[in-house]
């Protein structure tokens, strides 16, 4: 019966061992919080906690200084665009961009866990490869299998939540309204705001990735029927209708690195430690075989 040799045996438990502990933590925190800055008493926050991991996603979400924005959401009205009549074949145009997005390549959250379970799960069966027939090729294929999922945790999925978030993906058959909180998309804001912008940025970090945006308009459901027009046209002076219907909606939204990457990322450092623990013992080993021999002789002679 050939003889196994024990250090690939042990990478392997400590491969699969990491790889189930990471499939099953979170992945990443998200922290989002967003300010009424501008436009509505006591600038109403919304603060939200997203947690994903290889399953599901928790979400959680509150509202501080809410009775202002409960009003101001009470009060305001819908403004219908020129489009409106069409609204009833929207669905329709809705379902068939959902299915064009999944025919085609578009990563989205769901694709991007997948390449990371199957990264994973590839990682795992070379290291089993490893203890069957060890082999030079096997071995580097398996170091590259880890990096390659630890790129899919790092960059697909923080880059597909992003998409699914922010780009639409996420967000098919559903009309977006203002003032909902963290609503940065362009067809509500050219219907219900006049003169808005947008200004956003990207801060990538050791840890995390912070996006933050400032957004503002003149709320046109704020604005009488027939007033509306000319604040289109231009933004109104001080004293002429619709000037306090300004809103300024301002935060960030925070992607912080949680339990289920750093898992991943501590598998190449007991890969070390395994490999220097078995250098050392076979040296040592070796040493002491050595060393038996001559004082077996030594007893012998005398």
């Amino acid at each position: 019966m050939p003889r196994i040799n024990p250090t690939p045996v042990v990478r392997l438990l400590v491969v699969v061992a990491f790889a189930a502990l990471c499939l099953s933590s979170s992945w990443f925190d998200i922290r989002a919080k967003g300010t009424f800055t501008e436009g509505i008493e006591r600038e109403p926050t919304l603060w939200a906690n997203y947690t994903i991991d290889g399953q599901d996603e928790v979400i959680q979400l509150e509202i501080s200084n809410s009775t202002p924005l409960i009003v101001y959401w009470s009060e305001r009205e819908t403004i219908t665009g020129s489009g409106s009549s069409n609204s009833s074949e929207s669905p329709s145009g809705d379902d068939t961009q959902a299915e064009a997005k999944q025919d085609d390549g578009y990563l989205n959250l769901g694709r991007a866990r997948n390449i990371v379970k199957t990264l994973v799960i590839l990682c795992c069966l070379l290291e089993l490869l490893c203890v069957v027939r060890p082999m030079k090729i096997t071995r580097g294929l398996s170091i590259g299998f880890w990096i390659a999922g630890f790129f899919a945790l790092t960059i697909l999925v923080p880059v597909s939540l992003l998409s699914d978030s922010f780009g639409g993906g996420g967000q098919e058959g559903s009309e977006a309204q203002p003032g909902d909180g963290f609503d940065t998309g362009e067809e509500s804001g050219a219907v219900q705001f006049a003169h808005s912008t947008f200004e956003s940025n990207l801060n990538v970090q050791l840890t995390a990735i912070v996006w933050s945006f400032d957004s503002s308009g003149y709320d046109l459901g704020l604005i009488e029927e027939q007033h509306r027009d000319s604040v289109r046209q231009s933004p109104p002076d001080e004293g002429e209708p619709g000037e306090d219907s300004f809103i300024r909606f301002a935060g960030d939204i925070r992607i912080v690195i949680s339990d289920g990457v750093w898992i991943w990322l501590a598998i190449p450092f007991f890969w070390i430690s395994i490999t220097i623990l078995a250098t050392m013992s076979t040296r040592l080993l070796a040493a002491a075989s050595t060393s038996l021999p001559s004082s077996v002789d030594a007893r012998d002679d005398s």
